[in-house]
C-alpha cells in the first residue's frame, strides 16, 4: 500500500495534512503488449539530436493509478520510435540545476498537489521543515529557469493541479485545474479546434468521441494566453451543462488540450490521462508522442494564442 499526503500550504506553514492511500496499479503483460502494438512506429519529425525526457509522477493527496500505465507507456514510446530516451524517476533532486541540464523536457505524469514536498512531514524539526521549504523554492525556480530557457514541459490529466501555492506554475502552464464535471466513465465528445495543426494531425475527424474523466479549469486560463487545440463539444456530451451546479465555466470553454510559449520554452497541457485504456489507445498515444515533440524542440508548432489568431493579431 502507498501512502500520500494531501499538504496546504498558508502563509508558509502547514495548516492541514490528510492522509489518503491508493493501491498503485502495475500495467498487465498483456496491457504492456497492447501498448507496444498501439504505439506509433516512428516519430513524425526525426529528432535534431538525441533527446532525454524525464518522465515524474509524484503524487500527494489524490494517487492516479493511472500513473504506472503513463510511466510504462512513455518509456515505451521512447524505446519503439526513437523520438527520446525516457528516465521514468520519481526522485526530486532530479530538478536540481546540474541534473535537470541533461533533459530536454519533463513529464509531469498525472502529478498531484506540491510534488517537492517530503511525503510525511511527522516528526519534521523546525530547521528541516525551513530546509524542506528552501529546497521547494530552489527546486521550483529551477524548473521555470529550465523551461524559459529553452527547454520543455508536458503536463498530463491532473497534473494541472500541481503547486497550488506556487504562483509561477499558473503562467507557465496557462491554466489551473477546478473540478471534474465529467467524472470517470463519462462520454464526452471532444471538438478538433484545428484540424491542419500538427499536433492535432492524429485526429483524422472533426470531433471525437471519449470515455474518460475530463476538466474544467480556472484562471490565469484564458485563450488569450494559450492555443486551444481541443476541447469538449458541450452540445454534444451528455452532462446537461445549464442544471450542474459544478460547472462554474459560464462560457463553456472546456479546452482538453493547449499549447503555450514560455519564455522560450515550450508546453504541452492534455487532459487525457485518467482511464488506463488511453495508453493503449494508437489516437492518444500519437497525439502524445506530436506533443512530446513539440516540446523537445523537434516538432514545430506554433504558439500563437486562439484569441489573437482569431483576431488577426
Amino acid at each position: 500500500m502507498r501512502n500520500h499526503l494531501f499538504i496546504m500550504l498558508v502563509l508558509g506553514g502547514f495548516v492541514s495534512v490528510t492522509a489518503c492511500s491508493a493501491e498503485p496499479n502495475v500495467p498487465t503483460a498483456d496491457e504492456v503488449n497492447k501498448m507496444e502494438a498501439a504505439m506509433p512506429d516512428k516519430p513524425r519529425a526525426m529528432p535534431a539530436k538525441p533527446r532525454k525526457l524525464l518522465v515524474f509522477s509524484v503524487s500527494h493527496g489524490y494517487y492516479h493509478t493511472a500513473i504506472p500505465y503513463g510511466q510504462a507507456a512513455f518509456r515505451i514510446m521512447g524505446e519503439k520510435t526513437g523520438a527520446f530516451e525516457a528516465t521514468v524517476s520519481d526522485d526530486i533532486s532530479m530538478f536540481e540545476p546540474n541534473k535537470l541540464e541533461q533533459f530536454d523536457a519533463v513529464v509531469f505524469n498525472n502529478t498531484n498537489e506540491e510534488v517537492f514536498w517530503p511525503e510525511t512531514i511527522k516528526g519534521l524539526t523546525y530547521g528541516q521543515y525551513a530546509e524542506a521549504m528552501n529546497r521547494d523554492r530552489a527546486l521550483k525556480k529551477s524548473l521555470a529557469d529550465f523551461i524559459a530557457g529553452g527547454k520543455g514541459l508536458v503536463v498530463v490529466h491532473a497534473g494541472s493541479n500541481c503547486f497550488r501555492e506556487w504562483y509561477e506554475y499558473g503562467n507557465i502552464l496557462g491554466a489551473r485545474f477546478d473540478n471534474h464535471p465529467w467524472e470517470a466513465g463519462s462520454k464526452v465528445t471532444l471538438k478538433i479546434e484545428e484540424p491542419n495543426h500538427p499536433l492535432t494531425a492524429a485526429f483524422t475527424k472533426q470531433d471525437y468521441n471519449l470515455t474518460e474523466e475530463t476538466y474544467q479549469h480556472k484562471d490565469p486560463y484564458s485563450r488569450e494566453n494559450v492555443r486551444v487545440l481541443l476541447s469538449i463539444d458541450p452540445k454534444r456530451t451528455c452532462v446537461m451543462l445549464d442544471h450542474v451546479s459544478w460547472v462554474h465555466r459560464k462560457d463553456n470553454d472546456f479546452a482538453i488540450t493547449w499549447i503555450k510559449s514560455y519564455g522560450k520554452g515550450r508546453v504541452f497541457y492534455c487532459a487525457i490521462g485518467h482511464q488506463h485504456e488511453h495508453f493503449w489507445n494508437p489516437v492518444i498515444l500519437q497525439h502524445y508522442l506530436d506533443g512530446i515533440q513539440f516540446t523537445l524542440g523537434d516538432l514545430e508548432a506554433d504558439t500563437t494564442p486562439s484569441a489573437k489568431l482569431k483576431a488577426g493579431k
